[in-house]
Order: C-alpha cells, then sequence, then structure tokens
C-alpha cells in the first residue's frame, strides 16, 4: 500500500492541474495608439462600452465577487472621467500604444481604481 501511495497522489495533482481553468483574452479591435487617435466622442463611446462589456463578465460565467471592484469604483464616474483615466494612463505609459485596448481598460481601470481618492 506505502508504494501505491506515491501514485495515488501523482494521479490526485494531475487530476486537479487538468481541470484548472485556463484563460485567454481576445485581442480586441483597438490597440492604445488607435484609442489616442479616437475623437473624443468616440473615446467616450468606447470607455463606457469597455465598462459595460467587463460589467456583464458574470454572464459569461466569472464569478460576481470578481466584477465588484468595478462595478463600486465606476458606478459614479460619467463616460468623460472614463476616457480621462484611459487617455491618462495610456500617455503616462507610451510602452501601451501597442497594447491591446481592452487590456489597457483594464489596467487602467484597475490602477485608478486602487488609488484613494483626493
Amino acid at each position: 500500500m506505502k508504494r501505491f501511495l506515491p501514485l495515488f497522489a501523482l494521479i490526485a495533482v494531475v487530476t486537479v492541474y487538468a481541470h484548472q481553468q485556463k484563460v485567454t483574452i481576445s485581442a480586441g479591435f483597438f490597440t492604445g495608439k488607435d484609442y489616442l487617435d479616437m475623437t473624443d466622442t468616440e473615446r467616450r463611446a468606447y470607455a463606457t462600452g469597455g465598462i459595460n462589456g467587463m460589467l456583464v463578465a458574470p454572464f459569461f460565467g466569472a464569478p460576481e465577487e470578481n466584477v465588484n471592484w468595478l462595478k463600486t469604483c465606476s458606478a459614479k464616474m460619467s463616460d468623460e472621467q472614463i476616457a480621462a483615466i484611459l487617455t491618462r494612463y495610456i500617455r503616462d505609459q507610451p510602452n501601451q500604444l501597442d497594447i491591446n485596448l481592452n487590456v489597457i481598460t483594464f489596467n487602467a481601470m484597475r490602477d485608478a481604481c486602487r488609488k484613494p481618492n483626493p
């Protein structure tokens, strides 16, 4: 029986590892540079749509608690404020110009929501 214990442990580890969910993020439609090339109206529309898209993540199986921080943080923000957060984030970090805008949007909001309100 002791000889089989390592085998059982290996099977348990492999089974748990095999059932872990892999997450991949689609490239989306725009980059940081594309965003900076948009008009103010387009930026506000993109920002609003980006947040709305993230907030419906539970429809696709994301746990509600994973979205609560964004819901709480963005609840009283205007489209102009969200667009300003994105614009500032991209301009402050020029390495973001070629990054997928959906990822930038998430990172910019996460960063802004972590900062204490002045």
